[in-house]
């Protein structure tokens, strides 16, 4: 029953993922197909996701819980909810939106979420590692829209 849970919430976050992406829509116009472009990648993410949560279903054996527990994705969620909230209100300057995207983009490439659920099946194992490039992917081309947008170097970079 975990593992579902697992793979649920980490549905549910991707989904999240993608609505902020459309916020940033709003707040950088001049971008929206850059951002509009993140979130349908991100629903397909949950897609690949749906995939796995039927297969656990079919399957449990096959699959154990990685080195990501429920309980950090759960925190995670929670703080996804939050920032798109904070968004959506304008209680912040745009580029904090940025900045939550790719603090979140950026510490799911360091809990390797490919290892969130594992499997020996090489089908599943290849649509985890597809899943968990997205994460360097999107944090990649978010440093680069942020210097595009705001005509600066990335402040992470001095790090």
């Amino acid at each position: 029953m975990e593992l579902a849970n697992i793979a649920v919430v980490l549905k549910q976050n991707e989904l999240l993922v993608a609505e902020l992406y459309r916020e940033c829509k709003k707040l950088f116009p001049d971008y929206s197909k850059d951002f509009e472009s993140l979130a349908l990648e991100e629903e397909g993410h949950a897609a690949i996701i749906d995939s796995i949560i039927e297969d656990i279903a079919d399957k449990p054996e096959e699959w154990k819980p990685g080195k990501v527990s429920l309980q950090t994705l759960r925190v995670i969620q929670a703080q996804l909810k939050k920032t798109l909230s904070e968004v959506r209100s304008g209680e912040f300057a745009p580029h904090y939106a940025l900045t939550a995207l790719r603090s979140f983009e950026q510490s799911m490439c360091e809990r390797s979420v490919e290892r969130t659920l594992v499997t020996e099946v090489p089908e599943f194992q290849h649509l985890l590692g597809l899943f968990a490039e997205g994460f360097v992917t999107h944090n990649r081309f978010l440093q680069e829209l942020e210097k595009k947008i705001f005509n600066s170097r990335d402040p992470f970079d001095s790090l």
